[in-house]
């Protein structure tokens, strides 16, 4: 009988455990974030490897400026990331139902929206079309949304051009703490990342905070790229790649990414490698 009666209190008080372990995400949220330099060369701080090295060393900031780039979307997590984005977070329901299954993300900077389904629902499969918001599922961990997201559109990872491909994941872990909302933003790569790239961005609760439409349309008057050119460097061509490490003194070799660069003992390797000679503190910077 007692074990009975224990067992029944077990039963009561563990969904209780469990809500009390779910934080209130929803609601107005105003960014506490930075837009990403256009550093060409400033590849510091990620695991690239030899693929991704040489998209990056490629790509041409211009290539932002061609008509058909204009008005593309970022992938969620990189959009999130990009001033000012404005979060709105909802809770999403099930058309027929009308009951929870998850969170809706609304960004104000080319407005995606993302939904992290917590209703037990597998990924789809993967030949099934990739989106700008991916597919993400998530789940708690204590007070801390952990949530994974796939199927997501082929982009950049940064502002510099250094790529991402579609078979990149990212799982992203949310905490409030009072009034600060935080993402830890974790991207796997298999194609273009030896290791996992790592980023965060914070937002303050603001209830008064009013989301604007974005419509974005192409000028009439068209772009400062002419028509049929599409700006890029062949391969070791890039005249520009080395400006940032040479404006800020530090190896050329050390900007240009790899796990090595990520971890305090390759600073002794730093040591060792020659300085370009500061000639100027300006770096290349888009025209327009």
């Amino acid at each position: 009988m007692r074990l009975t009666l224990f067992l029944l209190l077990v039963l009561v008080l563990l969904p209780c455990r469990l809500a009390s372990a779910q934080v209130d995400l929803t609601g107005e949220w105003s960014p506490r974030v930075y837009n990403e330099a256009m550093d060409i060369g400033d590849y510091t701080g990620i695991p690239l490897n030899e693929a991704g090295r040489l998209r990056a060393e490629s790509w041409h900031p211009e290539q932002l400026d061609l008509p058909e780039n204009l008005c593309r979307p970022h992938p969620i997590d990189m959009g999130l990331r990009v001033s000012v984005s404005q979060l709105r977070i909802t809770t999403e329901l099930d058309n027929e139902t009308r009951r929870p299954v998850g969170l809706r993300l609304h960004v104000a900077w080319q407005e995606p929206e993302q939904v992290i389904y917590m209703d037990g629902r597998p990924h789809p499969s993967a030949n099934a079309p990739h989106k700008w918001s991916g597919f993400s599922t998530g789940r708690w961990e204590r007070n801390t949304l952990v949530y994974t997201t796939d199927h997501l559109k082929e982009a950049i990872l940064t502002r510099t051009g250094v790529p991402k491909s579609d078979r990149a994941t990212v799982t992203t872990r949310v905490h409030r703490y009072g009034n600060i909302l935080t993402f830890i933003f974790i991207i796997n790569d298999p194609a273009y990342l030896t290791e996992p790239y790592i980023r965060e961005s914070s937002w303050v609760f603001d209830p008064n905070q009013v989301i604007p439409p974005f419509p974005c349309e192409i000028t009439p008057d068209g772009t400062i790229i002419p028509a049929g050119k599409v700006p890029s460097f062949l391969p070791g061509k890039n005249d520009i790649l080395h400006d940032f490490a040479t404006e800020y003194g530090i190896p050329p070799e050390s900007a240009l990414g790899g796990a090595e660069t990520t971890y305090p003992e390759y600073i002794k390797t730093m040591k060792t490698m020659k300085v370009a000679p500061r000639t100027t503190t300006e770096h290349y910077r888009r025209a327009q």
